[in-house]
């Protein structure tokens, strides 16, 4: 008998198949705003030249292709931790934290998400908006998924009165999801002040902080953009830290990410690891290994960090330039209406104040793409493309 004839069919995810649509549209002028991906001011992809570099002195080396342990590259790991931490305080809290090697940021929320499912607490919050993945990679890992007050709409502001509420009814013990900076999908941020009157709330609370940090350099800059992590562990915090170097270090394809978790007692670092691990090999067993060598030359070579730095800077300074100028030219076209608020958002994002039919309009009458909330991913832009894209966002609006 057939097995697969009653299947549900799936509708395609929402932001993969933009890529997919945009290359099918046969229109010259058509734009992608959609992927969160970094592109060049000719609208192409980047490999940095610090990685292209790392590349070459890694084939040089002639070095096997073996497996990796289940938890990774040791070396990378304490590279990472370092960049996440900063060195004095990663020295600091080393015998309190385990930290694994994944298969990007998305395979440390699900390693992250099956482990709390299993061992911790069955309830997460998610900010509202947030990441479309977010709310599918938990509820596969067997949580139970809320969420709490995050951007205004209104106001185009962070919501700290609505998050603080919020976080003061949660069930003790459950999971609270944050993102470090960028927030994916509104651009907007707590400020530090503002991450400093959550910390309170959320030790009361008795919640564990769950950090998703996928654009560490494209806010302010390394330290600046991981500042909230680091002061909450500070604050005496145990918590837990999905990390991505898909976009610092233009490694989408890759796959490079870690997960970290933060314990108050050393004694619980092996039990830590024996989940993670046991949940790791039932999944993807080991890590790859290209991309982890890649960062790991670049972070332990002076040289070559100080180059990856300098040209993650320069992704950031474009980034913030073409904000500018989109606030700039949809002013100069609509004297009525106040875009200023795009200026506030930070990263590779901005929540354009679109809603799903005007969104839908520009993608069939302008061959503009982006998600139906309205998010723009800001690198999209650049100086052929920008009076259109203002231009038709005014049409649509």
């Amino acid at each position: 008998m057939p097995f697969f004839d009653d299947l549900e069919l799936l509708p395609d995810d929402p932001i993969l198949s933009i890529p997919i649509a945009f290359a099918a549209d046969p229109r010259p002028e058509k734009v992608n705003l959609g992927i969160g991906a970094y592109k060049t001011a000719e609208g192409l992809p980047l490999v940095l030249t610090s990685v292209k570099k790392a590349e070459v002195q890694i084939i040089q080396k002639n070095l096997n292709k073996e497996y990796l342990p289940i938890e990774g590259d040791a070396e990378f790991l304490n590279y990472g931790l370092q960049l996440l931490f900063g060195a004095s305080l990663y020295q600091k809290l080393a015998p309190h934290l385990f930290a694994t090697q994944t298969v990007g940021d998305s395979g440390a929320l699900r390693i992250a998400g099956e482990f709390f499912a299993r061992n911790i607490s069955r309830t997460i919050f998610l900010s509202q908006p947030s990441w479309t993945n977010h709310k599918l990679i938990f509820e596969r890992s067997g949580l139970n998924v809320g969420s709490y007050p995050y951007y205004d709409s209104v106001s185009h502001r962070f919501d700290i009165d609505g998050m603080s509420a919020a976080i003061q009814n949660m069930p003790p013990g459950s999971i609270l999801l944050l993102q470090g900076c960028c927030h994916n999908p509104s651009g907007v941020d707590p400020s530090i002040e503002e991450w400093k009157e959550l910390s309170p709330l959320v030790k009361k609370q008795n919640l564990i902080p769950f950090f998703d940090l996928a654009y560490q350099g494209f806010g302010e800059s390394l330290d600046k953009d991981a500042e909230p992590i680091r002061y909450f562990a500070e604050q005496g915090h145990e918590m837990v830290v999905c990390y991505s170097f898909s976009k610092n270090f233009g490694l989408y394809g890759e796959r490079v990410g870690f997960l970290s978790i933060l314990a108050d007692h050393p004694a619980s670092i092996p039990k830590i690891a024996s989940q993670i691990k046991t949940t790791i090999r039932s999944n993807y067993s080991n890590p790859p290994l290209h991309g982890v060598r890649i960062v790991k030359t670049i972070l332990k070579s002076p040289e070559l960090s100080a180059e990856w730095k300098i040209e993650l800077e320069n992704m950031r300074d474009r980034i913030c330039e073409m904000r500018k100028a989109l606030v700039a030219a949809l002013l100069v076209k609509e004297h009525g209406r106040d875009f200023s608020f795009l200026l506030q958002q930070r990263g590779l994002f901005s929540f354009s104040g679109l809603n799903p039919e005007q969104t839908q309009r520009l993608r069939e009458e302008k061959g503009i793409y982006m998600p139906q909330n309205g998010r723009i991913n800001v690198a999209g832009l650049n100086t052929q493309n920008l009076e259109y894209v203002a231009e038709s966002i005014i049409s649509v609006i």
